[in-house]
């Protein structure tokens, strides 16, 4: 794979030569002042003469209402990049731009024309992104499934994206959830809340939801259980997302973490059921203990001998006389 380049060996590698007017190449007499003259390769270029590819689906265009209304006073400030594809020219990062320039009533607008292989055009949209913070995870996440396709492993994307791993597959995680279950993934505000968004959108879920909710139904256990089943795999694992993507929504974040150990222990069971029965559950006990150093110099060798943690046993020494108790009560009671 290519690694995006920046600063003037990126344009010496990906950019195309000037031309003049004529359209024939011009030599330039150093590649190192390459960037200083990229900007002269801006042209205008017909709207009809754009279109997008499958390296720039947006799946969430957003509301382009203000972006065109501003083109229609003052015009497109920054150009549109674009490769050229025969005739035409592929749109690699500027689609809200063009879209509102279309809704203005534009019949061209500036493009910047680079040469770019994929890897290279969904580095620079990424890039774009990234500087506009104009993303949401699900189009993130659909950039590093492209990526990932054209790639040999997800540290690579991440390498390329100067993202960690866990970074890349929460996006991707994202994106598979709305591909499969056609539910959202978003990020939270600085508040803690989702933020909000169109209520006639699909439902959506945070993005630690999310990402919790794809590693269940692709676990171990669970690919086990799948591949057991009469039906279609991709099938059973799509009803299994719907169902945890219901019931995520009624839980507190520690009934969450029950609910996905208890499914993956038994895939089997009714997820409707046993988020009902985690809600129904009496709340736990939290307890703190402190001791004086001595009682907690013995304490600590005592549990040395044992092989225990301290929770463990003063769990296992409050259980037993409860269950002591309760024989003792029942024994009067007779």
């Amino acid at each position: 794979m290519v690694p995006l380049l920046c600063g003037r060996e990126a344009a010496t590698t990906m950019g195309t030569e000037p031309t003049d007017a004529n359209g024939e190449g011009v030599a330039t007499e150093d590649v190192t002042v390459f960037r200083e003259r990229e900007g002269r390769q801006v042209k205008n270029i017909k709207l009809e003469k754009l279109f997008f590819g499958e390296l720039n689906e947006r799946l969430e265009p957003g509301d382009l209402e203000g972006l065109s209304r501003s083109i229609r006073q003052v015009g497109v400030l920054e150009p549109i990049l674009a490769r050229p594809v025969g005739e035409r020219f592929e749109i690699i990062a500027g689609g809200r731009r063009y879209r509102a320039a279309a809704v203005a009533g534009l019949q061209s607008v500036p493009c910047q024309i680079k040469e770019l292989d994929d890897v290279q055009a969904l580095q620079a949209s990424f890039q774009e992104n990234e500087e506009r913070k104009s993303a949401s995870p699900l189009e993130y996440g659909l950039l590093c499934w492209k990526l990932a396709n054209r790639s040999e492993s997800l540290k690579e994307v991440a390498d390329l994206l100067g993202k960690t791993q866990a970074w890349v597959e929460s996006r991707i995680n994202a994106y598979e959830l709305y591909r499969r279950a056609h539910v959202l993934a978003k990020e939270k505000t600085f508040s803690g809340e989702q933020s909000p968004g169109d209520t006639s959108a699909p439902p959506s879920l945070g993005l630690v939801d999310a990402n919790m909710i794809m590693q269940a139904v692709t676990s171990r256990p669970v690919n086990r259980f799948l591949a057991q089943t009469g039906g279609t795999i991709d099938d059973e694992r799509t009803r299994l997302l719907k169902e945890l993507s219901d019931s995520f929504p009624k839980l507190s974040p520690r009934q969450k973490r029950k609910l996905v150990s208890e499914f993956k222990r038994n895939p089997k069971q009714s997820i409707e059921a046993l988020t009902q029965k985690i809600i129904d559950e009496p709340p736990g006990v939290k307890v703190s203990i402190s001791f004086n150093a001595e009682i907690s110099a013995r304490l600590v060798r005592m549990l040395d001998r044992k092989g225990e943690r301290l929770d463990q046993w003063l769990r296992r020494i409050a259980v037993e006389e409860l269950e002591r108790e309760e024989q003792d009560f029942t024994g009067r009671g007779a």
